[in-house]
């Protein structure tokens, strides 16, 4: 087996970020906010009780709250509801996969009953995977690439 089939066939709980921020639906935004600075998190997983029902990134943030200053509405007004998530135990691959063909930066892994776990991360998911190159691989430059079309005006 490559290296390469054999890590997307790890398990996702070998990439998955275990810190993770989780908030309350009702919780005001301003609240939100300050904790992701404070954490230094780029997404907060929403939880009512003790389930998973939402997702809020960064993105949330420049896309549907910074120019209508809403901070004291609760965050279950600006996330992403009933997010995609995995399984610890579900293969890498398959996290690849749901990301590329759902466009999403973060996904986060819940147990059984739905309470989220971990969080995996795109750039959690490409260090992971660099891990299991080796270092001429890596940091192998990009090809040059020349073409005939002269670019611009």
């Amino acid at each position: 087996m490559s290296i390469k089939t054999q890590a997307l066939n790890e398990k996702v709980a070998a990439a998955a970020q275990k810190k993770i921020l989780c908030v309350e639906d009702k919780t005001p935004l301003a609240d939100v906010l300050k904790s992701m600075r404070q954490g230094h998190a780029h997404c907060a997983l929403v939880v009512k009780g003790k389930k998973l029902v939402g997702i809020f990134t960064e993105r949330d943030y420049l896309m549907k709250v910074a120019a209508t200053a809403k901070l004291s509405r609760p965050v279950s007004e600006f996330m992403t509801a009933d997010p995609i998530t995995i399984r610890l135990d579900d293969p890498i691959g398959q996290a690849v996969e749901i990301m590329q063909e759902h466009g999403v930066r973060n996904l986060p892994l819940a147990d059984k009953a739905g309470r989220p776990v971990a969080l995996l991360t795109v750039s959690g998911l490409i260090a992971y995977l660099a891990d299991h190159f080796p270092a001429a691989v890596v940091n192998r430059p990009p090809d040059a690439r020349v073409t005939e079309h002269v670019e611009g005006a």
